[in-house]
C-alpha cells in the first residue's frame, strides 16, 4: 500500500501559487517521484484551487473557513476549523506536514500524535535569517516532544539547531527544489537575448523592488539595448511609485516590461529562457525558487546578501568556477549598480559559467532529488520506531 501524506497549509494567502513553491512541491515530488498518496489541504478563503496537472498525484481538500470569518477576522475560530481537520483527518495518513515554528503548529503535532500515535510529524521550518537567530536567542522555550522532524534550507543551521534542547537534534537538511520536467524545455535551443529579470511580488517590503528600479536608475545611460522584465503582482502602492519614479526617466522607463503575474509555468519559463541576468534584490528570503528557476534557465545571478541559503548556494559553485553570480550587500543602490554594470559588460565571459550552474541546479535542487532524500528522513525515523 502506498504511504500517505498530509500536507497542511491553513494560512490566509493559499492560492495556485503556492502549488509548485515548498508547500505544495513536497506532497507533489513524493507522489509524482517516490508513488505516495498524498493531500493538500488548504484555506479556502480566497477561493476554490484547481490545477488539472497538479491533481493527477495530488488531492486537493478544502478546509473550509466561512467568509464571515474573514470579515471578523475570527483568528481562534479559524483554529478551530484547522484543530477539527486534523482530529478527524489524522489517522488516514503515515505523515502529516506543517510549516513554520510556532506554538499552534506544536500542539497540533501533539494532537496528530494522540490521533494516530504511529504518523510521523513533519515541520518544514521555512526558516529565514531573522527566523534563525531568533530560534537561537529563545532555546529556554518547551521542546517539541511530539514532532519526528523538521527540515531547513540552509546546511549551516542544521548543526547549531541541532544544539538546542528543544528541538533534540531532529533537524535535518532539505532545500527547495524546483520542478525541471514541468515543461518539455530544450535548453541548448534557447536563444539568450539582453534582459535582465526579476520576479515575485513586486512592490513588496520583501522583495525590495525599489532597490532595483534605484540602481537603474542610476545606470540608465549605459543600458544600451538591454531590457528589464518586471515579472509577477504588483502592487496599487509600487505602481503609482513607479510611474512617479520614472517621470524623469524616460530612458529607462521605454525599457522597462512589466507582465503581471504569470501562473502558466510554461510561459514563465520562456521568460527566464530568454533573459540573461537575473537580479533579487530581496530584505529577506529563507528560499527563493525564483533563483533556482533563473539559474536553471542559465540566467547570471545578482543577489542581496539576504538569505544564507543563497549564499551557500552560490559558494559551492564557486568552488568550480570564480566568476559565477555576484551577492551583493542588501539596501546598497551603489552596490547593485556596480554589480549590473559588471553582468552586462561580462555576459558573454559569464555564458559558459551559467551553463555550469544549470547543471549544478539541475543535480542538486531538483525535486525529483529532494523528494527521494526526503523519504529516506521518513524511513529512518520509522526504523529507530519499530
Amino acid at each position: 500500500m502506498p504511504k500517505r501524506i498530509l500536507t497542511m497549509f491553513w494560512y490566509d494567502d493559499a492560492g495556485e501559487v503556492h502549488l509548485y513553491k515548498d508547500v505544495g512541491g513536497i506532497p507533489y515530488a513524493l507522489a509524482k517521484y517516490c508513488g505516495w498518496q498524498a493531500t493538500f489541504a488548504y484555506n479556502d478563503a480566497n477561493g476554490v484551487i484547481h490545477n488539472e496537472d497538479y491533481e493527477k498525484y495530488v488531492k486537493l481538500d478544502r478546509i473550509r473557513f466561512p467568509k464571515i470569518l474573514e470579515k471578523l477576522k475570527l483568528r481562534y475560530i479559524k483554529y478551530f476549523q484547522v484543530i477539527k481537520y486534523v482530529y478527524f483527518n489524522t489517522p488516514k495518513y503515515d505523515v502529516i506536514n506543517f510549516y513554520h515554528c510556532h506554538k499552534f503548529i506544536k500542539f497540533l503535532c501533539w494532537l496528530a500524535k494522540k490521533r494516530n500515535p504511529n504518523i510521523i510529524t513533519y515541520v518544514k521550518l521555512d526558516m529565514s535569517k531573522n527566523g534563525f537567530e531568533k530560534e537561537l536567542k529563545n532555546n529556554c522555550k518547551r521542546r517539541w516532544d511530539f514532532t519526528d522532524l523538521f527540515t531547513v534550507e540552509t546546511n549551516k543551521y542544521v548543526d547549531e539547531l541541532n544544539e538546542l534542547s528543544k528541538f533534540s537534534g531532529k533537524v535535518k537538511y532539505l532545500p527547495n527544489g524546483f520542478f525541471a520536467d514541468l515543461e518539455d524545455i530544450d535548453l541548448s535551443k534557447i536563444k539568450k537575448e539582453k534582459i535582465i529579470l526579476t520576479v515575485g511580488r513586486l512592490g513588496t517590503y520583501q522583495k525590495n523592488t525599489e532597490l532595483l528600479i534605484e540602481s537603474l536608475i542610476e545606470i540608465e545611460d549605459k543600458l544600451n539595448e538591454w531590457i528589464v522584465y518586471l515579472v509577477g503582482p504588483m502592487t496599487e502602492d509600487f505602481k503609482i511609485w513607479l510611474n512617479n519614479r520614472l517621470v524623469d526617466h524616460s530612458k529607462l522607463k521605454n525599457k522597462i516590461v512589466i507582465t503581471g503575474n504569470i501562473i502558466d509555468k510554461k510561459e514563465l519559463y520562456q521568460i527566464y529562457g530568454k533573459s540573461s541576468i537575473f537580479v533579487l534584490p530581496s530584505r529577506y528570503e529563507s528560499w527563493g525558487l525564483v533563483l533556482s528557476e533563473a539559474m536553471y534557465f542559465a540566467n547570471y545571478p545578482i543577489v542581496t546578501n539576504c538569505c544564507d541559503a543563497f549564499n551557500e548556494m552560490l559558494c559551492m559553485l564557486c568552488n568550480k568556477n570564480e566568476k559565477y553570480g555576484l551577492i551583493v550587500e542588501s539596501e546598497n543602490v551603489e552596490a547593485l549598480k556596480s554589480a549590473i554594470i559588471y553582468g552586462i559588460s561580462h555576459i558573454n565571459d559569464n555564458f559558459n559559467s551559467t551553463k555550469i550552474g544549470s547543471d549544478f541546479i539541475n543535480k542538486n535542487f531538483n525535486w525529483k532529488i529532494i523528494a527521494h532524500r526526503l523519504e529516506n528522513y521518513f524511513d529512518d525515523i520509522l526504523s529507530k520506531n519499530f
